[in-house]
């Protein structure tokens, strides 16, 4: 079964839902291993939350990752299914630690 999780980053670090110029990575993973990658680049969040959450719930979106997010926020994506996991809750990640999100040399 695929699983699909989503990285909120901005400028190639995570981020929380109110940042402006946000890309959205949503990873497709079938037994902890990357099958897909899809970027979206969100302007800035001013829509209302709910919308949102239909927009992810419609993309089959059962994670997110977020550097910070409020507590109200936090229990609507729980309320649509989505689980949330913060900067503070990621040691242990497998796909978050794969990841490297900053800007390679040249």
């Amino acid at each position: 079964m695929i699983e699909r999780k989503a990285i909120f980053v901005s400028q190639d670090k995570l981020t929380n839902l109110h940042n402006e110029n946000i890309i959205l990575v949503i990873f497709d993973l079938e037994a902890n291993r990357v099958v897909g990658v899809e970027t979206i680049a969100l302007k800035k969040m001013d829509m209302p939350t709910e919308i949102f959450l239909l927009y992810l719930r419609r993309k089959y979106i059962n994670v997110v990752y977020v550097s910070t997010i409020d507590k109200e926020t936090k229990d609507k994506f729980i309320k649509y299914g989505i689980e949330v996991k913060t900067a503070s809750m990621l040691q242990n990640d497998k796909l978050l630690n794969t990841l490297y999100l900053s800007t390679p040399f040249f």
